[in-house]
């Protein structure tokens, strides 16, 4: 019994460790096991291009996001074949790296990291970016999870102006990193209700008119006020209430025409008057 137990706490002992060293080695959910891939880069002011092996980690998301929303990737390189001649301390840098796209949803969608100061060591030392983190947007037409492969990567450095180099995968890349996409609380296009509220574009029910129920008689033009007569004078222009008035008016426009035939007349007994004055004028001098 007294050797049965210390073989018993060595036994729990060495699982414990064995455990933990296994979690202390496994990956985030969001990321896969870093990559290591073989690169092209073409590198600034004259210097012959290079190629070698590339460490790359992504890191991404461990909850679900939707289409549209933005997300945040980490990035983690090693040290790049690309080498500097010259030790340059203190550089700003900033770098970039196009996210290849499968699964849910195909394209590619680039990572902008943020300007940085790094102190870039002569050769042979590697330049190593220290890790940095980018936003990309999901996709609207993702259809599930996506796959994300590490595409081109560009840095720019400040020494002498802005110095280019750019490294890219010589074979396409596996993915290192998934997003876990829930497309369950979007709805498909033209799904969404218009305006009009629920029904509308909707033949309506037998025993029914659009938007008035059968037991409401549909107003005739004529009977209605403004109605087609209505509708045409203002579009010619005419003002319907003057109209109206004038019609109803009638009295007055009778009246006028009494004082127009009035004063005709006046007229005509005044030229008659004048002619009979003016014929006796002529009898008297005879």
């Amino acid at each position: 019994m007294a050797l049965w137990a210390p073989r018993m706490a060595s036994a729990v002992l060495a699982l414990g460790c064995t455990v933990g060293a296994a979690l202390a080695l496994a990956p985030p959910a969001g990321a896969a096991e870093p990559l290591i891939v073989q690169v092209h880069c073409v590198i600034p002011l004259d210097q012959p291009a290079v190629d070698g092996p590339q460490q790359i980690s992504l890191d991404a998301p461990t909850d679900p996001v939707r289409p549209g929303d933005k997300v945040k990737i980490k990035v983690t390189l090693g040290g790049s074949p690309a080498t500097s001649p010259l030790p340059f301390p203190g550089t700003p840098l900033t770098p970039s790296i196009q996210l290849v796209l499968s699964g849910g949803a195909s394209g590619e969608l680039t990572l902008q990291g943020p300007r940085m100061r790094v102190d870039i060591p002569g050769t042979p030392a590697q330049i190593v970016v220290p890790p940095y983190e980018g936003e990309i947007t999901v996709p609207l037409d993702a259809k599930g999870d996506i796959r994300l492969a590490p595409g081109k990567m560009v840095t720019s450095t400040a020494i002498f102006g802005d110095q280019i180099t750019t490294c890219f995968p010589t074979t396409p890349a596996p993915p290192a990193a998934t997003l876990k996409v829930d497309v369950a609380g979007t709805a498909p296009d033209g799904a969404q209700g218009s305006a009009a509220g629920p029904g509308a574009g909707q033949p309506p029910a037998p025993g029914e008119t659009s938007g008035r129920t059968a037991s409401q008689p549909a107003e005739s033009p004529a009977a209605s006020p403004g109605g087609v007569a209505g509708e045409g004078a203002k579009a010619s222009g005419v003002d319907v209430g003057t109209v109206s008035r004038g019609e109803d008016d009638g009295d007055v426009s009778g009246g006028t025409i009494v004082l127009i035939v009035v004063g005709a007349l006046i007229l005509v007994m005044a030229a008659a008057t004048m002619l009979y004055s003016w014929r006796r004028h002529e009898d008297d001098e005879w």
